[in-house]
């Protein structure tokens, strides 16, 4: 499979529309025709649109072959989505591999052709005065069918960033356009405008709007509903490369839901916040397994420059051992990802923070009841660091500081909407405690499995060379901690906990 990322920006045109004038309208251009296209396409859904309201598409082009879309958090502008192009195969019948990418959305679901579109291409490359690609300008005349509804025609223009090209760019080609006649309003794709859709489709995740008059059922739901969000859009890119970025956001997303269940077990049915956290344990285990295996890499690998040159090749063979636990980690998480419990794990988180059990305090005013459920979570973080204070200063004691603390943190941004900006000072210097003593941890464990490494003596030598680094960031972050609890426990930051 091939994937990468696309950048557009879409507009609806008339009939007469001149893409000549608007392209000299944006600057110096040079436009380079490209060959005319008739594109005959088939989209695939299930039967009740589930990747439509996700933001993707799965597409069979003829001569193309297959594409699975999904969609992205927005730019500064149109649309961004992730394309996975699989080899051409034959249509009806959607590769198993783009499938399984999708399987956060279809949650085994079978698809079937949802629309049918027959476009009209004129493409030309827009290069700047130096030569370089800037952007691909598509003019498209449309002709769209769904199921038994009359066809529908349109005009649409698309401009695609180039790779390497300024996003900035994009914006200004869209401003010229525009200026002209274009109307980039609706960013709707193509498939979906093919659909007939009298009101736009919703999300299958729709968190509710929250303020301050908002009651506790509505914080939960929202807080849900962006943890649970957060995981399933991380599940493709879990799949396709394993992004040690896409397994930390979907590691801290099971964590943030972990604790959010927790802080909120008195608005909750008890059965069915604790059978949610213990699933959610074991997917963040696996999860976990994979993100400290990274982070140990990560954290030796960048130790390797500071150190004499003669030294690197034995420290690269050192820090090659645990690469090697990291791709074991890895290939284990793929095992998981296919698992059918993964899978209706899932399905129950959507559940979940669609239509969380809730107790009958639930539908208090969250004015009235969140600053009262802060008193745990912050009780609970006094209680671990009067723990150190009282003489405790090991590494397994500083480390339940840093859980209390980020269990405070995740219950206090989960109060922000209703709170304000009092909340949100509280929860930034917390975050920063959990920082700080996440850098302790970090280095702390990095230089444990150093010393009980074992090996030859350049092995050992490169290991202890590793692990005085991460001694001396250890170090460095068991002195920063005490200031930064000292600015979290600030009174005037928790005036709003009751």
């Amino acid at each position: 499979m091939e994937m990468r990322i696309e950048n557009e920006i879409k507009l609806r045109v008339p009939a007469n529309f001149d893409i000549s004038r608007a392209i000299a309208h944006a600057g110096p251009f040079t436009a380079m025709p490209l060959e005319k296209r008739t594109l005959q396409t088939v989209y695939y859904d299930t039967a009740d649109l589930r990747l439509t309201r996700w933001g993707s598409g799965l597409r069979y082009r003829a001569g193309d072959g297959w594409m699975l879309k999904l969609g992205l958090p927005k730019g500064d502008a149109g649309l961004r989505r992730l394309e996975v192009t699989a080899a051409a195969g034959s249509s009806g019948a959607p590769p198993a591999e783009l499938l399984e990418v999708a399987t956060a959305f279809l949650r085994g679901e079978a698809v079937r052709p949802v629309s049918r579109l027959r476009t009209l291409r004129k493409s030309m490359r827009l290069c700047d005065k130096d030569g370089r690609d800037v952007a691909e300008v598509v003019d498209d005349n449309v002709r769209a069918t769904s199921d038994d509804r009359p066809a529908i025609r349109w005009r649409e223009i698309e401009i695609e960033l180039c790779e390497g090209a300024a996003a900035s760019r994009l914006r200004e080609l869209q401003v010229a356009f525009e200026y002209l006649g274009g109307d980039a309003t609706d960013q709707t794709p193509k498939h979906v405008r093919a659909l007939g859709l009298r009101t736009p489709l919703r999300c299958e995740l729709d968190a509710p709007s929250v303020g301050r008059s908002s009651s506790c059922a509505d914080v939960i739901r929202a807080a849900l509903t962006s943890s649970v969000e957060r995981l399933l859009r991380q599940d493709a890119f879990l799949r396709l490369d394993m992004d040690a970025d896409a397994v930390h956001a979907a590691r801290v997303a099971t964590r943030r839901l972990r604790s959010d269940l927790r802080t909120f077990l008195p608005l909750l049915e008890r059965s069915f916040a604790c059978d949610l956290r213990d699933q959610l344990k074991w997917l963040a285990s696996e999860l976990g397994a994979v993100r400290d295996a990274d982070v140990l890499v990560q954290r030796l690998r960048a130790g390797e420059p500071s150190l004499p040159a003669s030294y690197r090749p034995s420290v690269r063979r050192t820090v090659s051992r645990f690469v090697a636990e990291c791709a074991a980690a890895r290939e284990r998480l793929r095992e998981v990802l296919k698992d059918q419990r993964y899978c209706d794990l899932l399905a129950r988180l959507i559940t979940a923070a669609s239509e969380p059990r809730l107790a009958a305090a639930a539908h208090s005013p969250a004015s009235d009841v969140l600053p009262t459920l802060m008193r745990d979570p912050w009780g609970k973080l006094c209680e671990a660091v009067q723990a150190v204070d009282d003489g405790d200063h090991s590494a397994a004691r500083l480390h339940q500081v840093r859980i209390r603390a980020k269990r405070c943190r995740y219950a206090a941004e989960a109060a922000v909407p209703v709170v304000g900006k009092a909340a949100r000072r509280f929860a930034k210097r917390v975050e920063r405690l959990q920082r700080v003593l996440g850098e302790f941890h970090d280095a702390n464990v990095a230089e444990q499995r150093l010393r009980k490494l074992s090996g030859d003596g350049d092995t050992m030598f490169a290991a202890g060379l590793l692990a005085a680094l991460q001694a001396l960031d250890a170090a460095a972050a068991r002195e920063a901690w005490r200031k930064a609890w000292r600015k979290a426990d600030k009174k005037r930051l928790r005036t709003w906990i009751l």
